[in-house]
This record gives C-alpha cells, structure tokens and sequence, in this order.
C-alpha cells in the first residue's frame, strides 16, 4: 500500500502527513485509510470551510446518521479523535475529541467472545469442509488456519502471511513477521497445536519452498480475509452456531483465545499484574492499552471474577475505544 488517497479538503495537506506518519509507526489497514480519506471527503463538501481541526467540524462529522450502525459510528469518532491527537502532538491548534463521547458500553456493543464448547464445536466442524476439485487442499487448510487464529491469538492477516520458514515444527514457535506496528514477534504454541502443525505439514508435504505459504491457497499463493471469512461462515453452519451481524467473525476467535486465558488466570489466582504483559507481548498489542479491553469484557461476561481481576488490575479498568485490536 504505497499509493497516497488524493485529498480535496483545507485539511489534505495535514492528512497526508498523518497518513505517512501512521504508515511509519506500522500502520497497514486500507481500511483506516479509508476512513480519513471519508472525513476529507466530508470535510471538502462541509459549508464548515476551515484549514484547522475545529470542534464545530468535528461534531457535525461524528453525529450519528439515521438507520447507520453504532460501530460505523464509532469508527468515525476514533479517525477524527486520533487526527486530532496526532495534531496536537505536532504543536497545532486542533480540538481532540473527548473520551466519553462516544464508548462501546453505550451502545451494548461487546466483541463476540465464543464459549469453549462452540469453539470446539467449530473446530470439528472445520474437519469436516468437504473436498472440492477447484481447491483440493482447502478442507486440510482452513482447519489448520482456524486453529493457529484460536490457539496462537494471532489476527487473521498474521495467520495468512505465515511462511513455512515461520512455523518451526522443532520448538513449536511461530515467527510473525511485520505484523501490526510493524513488529515481528516470535509465538510458543501449544504442544498440542504443534502436533497437529506436524501432521499438517507431512500430509501437504510443506517444506520443499521455505518462502511459501505455510497455509496456501489453491493457487499456491496467499488466501484472502474474505476467503477466510466464508470458509468460517460454512463451519458455523455446520457447527449449529447461530451468525448475526455481530457475529461471530474469525477475529472472534482471537477474542476469544484472550478471554479464555484471563478465565483460566482468574479462576488459577493467577497475577494478573505480572501476565497481562506477557499476553500483551504474545498478541502483539503495542501496549497494555491494546490489552485491557479484553479484562473489561472477562470481568462484564463473568462477574464473578470480579473481585478476583480487580482487586490485582484496578488499575487497568478505564473506558475502552472503538478499536480493532
């Protein structure tokens, strides 16, 4: 992604500065470029003609549009909140949103968490895809692709770039090269899980090509997200889980992979202050910001835990952001 949006607002200028800033610090989603190239593009048709980021501008940009859902919205206040963080950080007068303007609890809006017996539900579901002539290998890989997103926590773009030289089948880590912030990060799995790699990788006879795929698709190249997500709608089906617009969706899986660890720790009287870093690090977050979220919603799905997380992370309960983790 090396092509920059044409900006048509007083504000293109800096846009495309905080762009390229945002692709510096390893910022890959099209899809948050996407969303600052629909504020120029409102911002270029506004009566509201001003080359600052002003309050009066930023609310009409973010008030809530009729029959749109609450997340949509919800990505609108996290692009002009951080422009206008971004904004501040380079000395220049801009208004930055409030927290509290807009939060996940408001609307009930909740990340899809599955239960452990539907992801085992899932899984064994994914074994039984049926063969197709047009991709002959795709009922061996997808099961495969499913459980590294669940077992590893990893976000389903780290699960497709996977090359076999990435997946060491002796020590059972995975190398996730680049991935969000633009970090690699190495990944301990499951000796469970990397029994099953093995076998994976002996019946597709992966390891002739270090550099290719680890998970290929039919063409030997690298599976699309909406492949992926199509694949995983078909397992649902077969599973008996019901799908809705909230989901669930394979970043579910991650979701879920994180709340069943916290689940785990709390029900353990595990320290929480000491792992959270660790599991931070493990899923790549660039902090324990990126981290906390899943605590909030471990303690609002399981309010028994309460006292037990709260009382080692008090500290980490504030409010929570629209953002993808």
């Amino acid at each position: 992604m090396n092509d920059m949006p044409v900006f048509a607002s007083p504000l293109g200028g800096l846009l495309e500065q905080y762009i390229a800033h945002r692709r510096m610090r390893g910022y890959k989603s099209a899809g948050g470029e996407e969303e600052i190239r629909q504020f120029d593009v409102y911002a270029a048709a506004s009566p509201i003609t001003t080359d600052r980021l002003t309050k009066e501008l930023v609310e009409a940009y973010i008030a809530r549009r009729p029959g749109e859902k609450p997340s949509t919205q919800c990505r609108r206040v996290s692009t002009v909140r951080c422009f206008g963080k971004y904004l501040g950080r380079c000395g220049m007068d801009a208004y930055v949103l409030p927290n509290g303007v807009l939060t996940v609890s408001k609307y009930g809006f909740v990340p899809y968490v599955l239960s452990k017996e539907e992801v085992a539900r899932l899984m064994g579901a994914a074994d039984l895809l049926p063969y197709r002539a047009c991709s002959p290998q795709r009922h061996i890989v997808i099961p495969m692709m499913l459980r590294l997103i669940y077992g590893c926590g990893l976000r389903i773009s780290e699960a497709i770039k996977l090359r076999v030289e990435d997946v060491d089948l002796q020590t059972g880590v995975l190398l996730v090269r680049a991935a969000k912030f633009n970090k690699d990060r190495y990944v301990p799995m499951a000796q469970s899980l990397l029994q099953r790699c093995q076998n994976y990788a002996a019946r597709l006879a992966v390891g002739s090509n270090t550099r290719s795929p680890f998970l290929p698709s039919p063409t030997r190249g690298l599976y699309s997200k909406s492949t992926i997500g199509h694949a995983f709608r078909q397992c649902l089906v077969i599973a008996g889980i019901a799908y809705t617009d909230d989901g669930p969706t394979v970043h579910s899986l991650r979701h879920s992979f994180a709340v069943h660890n916290l689940v785990r720790w709390g029900m353990e009287d595990k320290d929480m202050n000491a792992l959270l870093p660790y599991l931070s690090a493990y899923m790549g977050h660039e902090n324990l910001l990126g981290t906390e979220r899943y605590l909030r919603m471990t303690v609002e799905m399981f309010p028994r835990m309460r006292e037990r997380i709260s009382a080692g992370c008090s500290w980490i309960m504030p409010e929570v952001g629209c953002h993808e983790s």
